[in-house]
């Protein structure tokens, strides 16, 4: 059988992503983007087999996997985001419109008239949970930078683009730049290729990092997130507390976190993080990179440390990302890393 250029993208594109969404899949927290590869696998068989005409018509049913993208990308957020999610059967009923579409197969444009408000209504569930993640990972961890959701929300605007491509080819918009529907479709399948790949890339390391964090629910009840300044059981604590981070130069620890914190001074995790709320009046990671940033300005100072990299001194107080520490120090400080480092070479300072 001789395939077109298309149809060995397709080919290519079911074989990559079915490989790849066995693989994730495996993974308990990471089923929901397993099924998204594994859904994406079987919807290019299914195009390639309806257009080489291995598949008759009347079991053509590519209309339906239009269903599918929108709750496999809430369902991958939402267990990477979140401790003690993990997708289950129940979740199935998520793609019980996919199913009713496969079945009742209607006409165009019914299905894509389900289909889009079904994918706003998922990928603005998949937004919220990103942004739960954001308030909250900063409430435990010192390295919230390293477990950063950031480039999720790059995937989506990515994802969100090449849907509009895909509308427009479907429209025939393309054909006015002089590009045929076949090499605008097979762009389209290679820019999703990249994507899901990458994905499967940066979820993999993102739970090695254990980057999920309790619900807003767990966190309210389990630690006390929430506690405002002002408390003054809670600003006595955080003296104490203050005083073992800064003596015992625990914030050099990369990965310190509330927990770490916790046992280190024998409070419950809930007691530190109303201390911490109480008396830095601030989130528990910007309280610990604060003191991280002041300690890189005493190395600074040093004149023996001025042929050492800023990187180096960055490591050695606790930052483990360059970007995250370029960014929290010029946030804490108004000038760059680089633009500290020159003025401290060109003006003497005490030891």
């Amino acid at each position: 059988m001789n395939l077109n250029f298309l149809e060995m993208i397709e080919l290519i594109a079911a074989y990559h992503a079915g490989l790849m969404g066995v693989v994730v899949v495996l993974h308990p927290r990471l089923r929901g983007l397993g099924l998204m590869c594994l859904g994406f696998s079987a919807h290019m068989f299914v195009n390639l087999g309806a257009g080489t005409g291995m598949i008759p018509a009347d079991f053509d049913i590519t209309s339906a996997f239009g269903l599918l993208y929108g709750p496999f990308f809430y369902l991958f957020v939402r267990d990477l985001t979140f401790e003690g999610r993990q997708t289950q059967w129940l979740d199935g009923l998520h793609v019980l419109p996919a199913l009713i579409i496969a079945v009742l197969r209607p006409t165009d444009p019914i299905p894509q008239m389900l289909g889009l408000p079904s994918l706003v209504i998922y990928i603005g569930l998949a937004l919220l949970a990103l942004r739960e993640h954001r308030k909250l990972s900063a409430q435990i961890r010192s390295d919230d930078a390293a477990v950063s959701l950031r480039w999720v929300e790059i995937a989506l605007g990515s994802f969100t683009m090449v849907a509009l491509i895909d509308i427009g080819r479907e429209l025939g918009a393309m054909s006015a730049f002089n590009i045929s529907d076949d090499v605008a479709l097979s762009g389209v399948l290679i820019a999703v290729l990249v994507m899901l790949s990458t994905m499967a890339a940066r979820a993999l390391e993102h739970e090695k990092r254990h980057g999920a964090v309790p619900t807003a629910t767990e966190a309210a009840g389990r630690e006390g997130y929430g506690t405002q300044r002002g408390d003054p059981g809670g600003e006595q604590a955080f003296a104490a507390l203050d005083k073992l981070v800064r003596e015992e130069e625990l914030w050099r620890e990369m990965r310190f976190s509330l927990a770490d914190l916790a046992r280190q001074s024998g409070m419950s995790t809930r007691e530190v993080s109303r201390a911490v709320n109480a008396g830095a009046g601030m989130s528990f990671s910007r309280y610990i990179n604060n003191i991280r940033v002041e300690a890189v300005d005493r190395l600074m100072a040093v004149p023996g440390n001025n042929r050492r990299t800023i990187i180096e001194l960055a490591y050695e107080v606790g930052f483990n990302s360059k970007s995250a520490f370029n960014r929290i120090y010029r946030e804490q400080t108004g000038q760059t890393p680089s633009q500290a480092m020159a003025a401290y070479k060109t003006t003497p300072h005490a030891n």
